[in-house]
């Protein structure tokens, strides 16, 4: 019961403590991340795939395959945020001071790759196989060259293996999620 002893901070007292972490953190990223190698791949990553992924969709399926982005950025921020409040992994480098470090790989990176998957492999035989190769390169490629970089950081209590789960069982979601929406559409209600 000693929880209920202690201080009960004010919303004002941690208003205060939100500016002083504000300016702590724009003081970091000015001497620390700030046209930094790993600033410049941020900005690179936050950029070029969209002009990659512009030329190769589908514009035929244009709202079924920017739906799937969508959903699948929606879930990786939500599980992204959810890792690094839990400590499980972090990001060191931000590409904007006031905007989370997570953005590039979450709303860029991974829903990106992820559409041209669903994109180019229909069958469910090729999808699977896509899916893992996908996972294997997120989970074992791209995060221990981050983490090499310092870009990412796995916590004490997290592996590359839980990754590539999370990663397999992502796509398979997106598909079957997908899947139902496309039925539900078709079917008069």
């Amino acid at each position: 019961m000693d929880f209920l002893l202690l201080h009960i901070p004010s919303s004002s007292e941690i208003e205060a403590e939100k500016i002083k972490l504000i300016k702590l953190s724009y003081s970091h990223w000015v001497q620390t991340d700030l046209f930094t190698l790993n600033w410049w791949i941020l900005l690179f990553s936050t950029i070029i795939p969209y002009f990659i992924w512009w030329k190769l969709v589908d514009k035929n399926r244009f709202f079924e395959l920017f739906s799937y982005g969508l959903i699948c950025a929606s879930i990786a921020m939500i599980l992204d945020v959810m890792g690094t409040e839990m400590i499980l992994w972090d990001y060191p480098d931000k590409f904007l001071p006031w905007i989370p470090p997570l953005i590039p790989a979450d709303f860029v990176v991974i829903p990106i790759s992820a559409m041209l998957i669903y994109q180019y492999f229909n069958k469910w035989t090729s999808f699977l196989f896509a899916n893992i190769l996908w996972a294997i390169v997120f989970a074992y490629i791209i995060e221990p060259i981050f983490s090499y970089l310092g870009m990412f950081k796995l916590g004490s209590h997290w592996l590359h293996t839980y990754s590539f789960i999370g990663f397999f069982f992502l796509g398979i979601f997106l598909k079957l999620f997908m899947e139902w929406l496309k039925k539900k559409a078709e079917t008069p209600c």
